[in-house]
């Protein structure tokens, strides 16, 4: 292989310049003296004709050296075309006269800068095609129990968190069935379960009369922002009422949908509907061994709250999720909801239990939404992380119901 010179100095050239075989010093120069209007070079001419015009590439005259750019067919028009890519620029070697070839870089490999070669979408390339979960089925589904209201025929004296915890009961005990053992969990599971968690909070929330009174647009995107947090709290409260009632003895039992369960520790797990990787290479984001998430289990067996107080939990950081997530006048629509709550959290300590001194209850409440909080953050940075790495070989028609929080 031999190095190509360059037509206006004769050392190593680089690629093509301004349409002209050449270096990168004499197409900076070129550029510099035809790109820039703030900085024009003085182009006057500081000797002869006759004397040389370059030495080793070293021109003594910025006038002798723009003649030969023009004479050789340089054009100011051809700007950043058929320059030379990095991947076939030849560099020469101190030590050896044969020019070593510069490596590719894994962003000039596959054409993306560095900041994105691990966020591929559907529509980029490379990159495998992604299988579709189209949402908007369970999304028409959610929102027509939105409108219809809800169908209790509550007493005209009940308060919003009093209806919630009645209706919560009632949703319970009508969709209470034998309780079912699952040895396999795969898509249809997996589906299966978010499908109930999603109808199952916009039937809950429609019995919170102030909830009711937003635009079904409102109520549809506060839904869409909190049904992975409702399943997940109802879940890990459901699981430490069927320890306290004895229904559960091994610790690694959870509830993982409408009275169905599984044993985290033998129950295979297939995750090749959803991913390319192993179990054992996604296993980062695995729940069930997550010492926050079983904690969590324990201190809802600890507490044992009653079905206002557990509704009252469950709006209360659900409320902040959504207003943290959809923010702007969302957020003030939570408060306010939020406000609502407290204060009928109040009447019921005073009224129905008879309990103005709650405090050290309310702070074991608390500390129970602490810990549900921090579980939240954490899988919701192990999710994005996922995404950051394309780990997932599916895509969803409303990825902002599937982003965390």
């Amino acid at each position: 292989m031999t190095l190509s010179t360059c037509e206006i100095c004769g050392q190593a050239a680089h690629g093509n310049h301004f349409g002209v075989l050449s270096c990168r010093a004499c197409a900076a120069f070129f550029r510099r003296a035809t790109l820039n209007p703030k900085k024009k070079l003085n182009l006057n001419c500081i000797h002869g004709q006759n004397l040389e015009i370059h030495r080793n590439g070293f021109f003594s005259c910025k006038k002798c050296r723009m003649k030969r750019c023009l004479e050789r067919g340089m054009d100011a028009s051809k700007f950043q075309l058929d320059r030379d890519m990095i991947s076939t620029a030849l560099v020469p070697n101190n030590s050896q006269t044969t020019p070593k070839m510069i490596p590719q870089t894994l962003a000039t490999f596959i054409g993306r800068p560095n900041f994105l070669i691990f966020c591929n979408t559907l529509d980029s390339s490379p990159g495998p095609c992604k299988s579709i979960v189209d949402c908007n089925h369970l999304i028409d589904r959610a929102t027509e129990i939105l409108k219809n209201g809800s169908w209790k025929p509550f007493s005209p004296e009940m308060n919003s968190l009093e209806k919630l915890s009645v209706g919560f009961e009632n949703m319970r005990i009508l969709k209470s069935t034998e309780l079912q053992y699952i040895s396999h969990m795969g898509k249809d599971h997996t589906l299966l379960f978010w499908e109930q968690d999603m109808l199952n909070t916009a039937e809950w929330l429609t019995n919170f009369s102030e909830f009711n009174s937003l635009p079904i647009t409102v109520q549809l995107e506060v839904v869409k922002s909190i049904w992975q947090t409702y399943g997940r709290f109802e879940k890990l409260a459901k699981t430490a009422e069927f320890r306290r009632k004895k229904l559960f003895q091994n610790e690694n039992l959870f509830v993982v949908g409408d009275e169905a369960c599984l044993d985290s520790e033998n129950t295979e797990v297939d995750v090749s509907w959803f991913t390319n990787y192993t179990w054992e290479q996604v296993a980062f984001m695995d729940c069930f061994h997550n010492d926050i998430f079983r904690l969590i289990v324990k201190e809802f067996e600890s507490l044992n709250p009653t079905t206002t107080e557990l509704n009252f939990m469950l709006l209360q950081i659900c409320l902040q999720q959504a207003g943290k997530k959809l923010k702007g006048d969302v957020t003030a629509v939570t408060d306010y909801l939020q406000e609502v709550i407290s204060d009928q959290l109040h009447d019921y300590y005073l009224h129905n239990r008879n309990m103005p001194n709650y405090s050290a209850r309310l702070t074991k409440m608390m500390k129970v939404n602490n810990l549900m909080r921090q579980d939240l953050r954490r899988q919701t940075e192990k999710t994005k992380l996922a995404i950051t790495f394309d780990v997932f070989s599916v895509a969803f028609t409303h990825p902002e119901m599937m982003c965390g929080n």
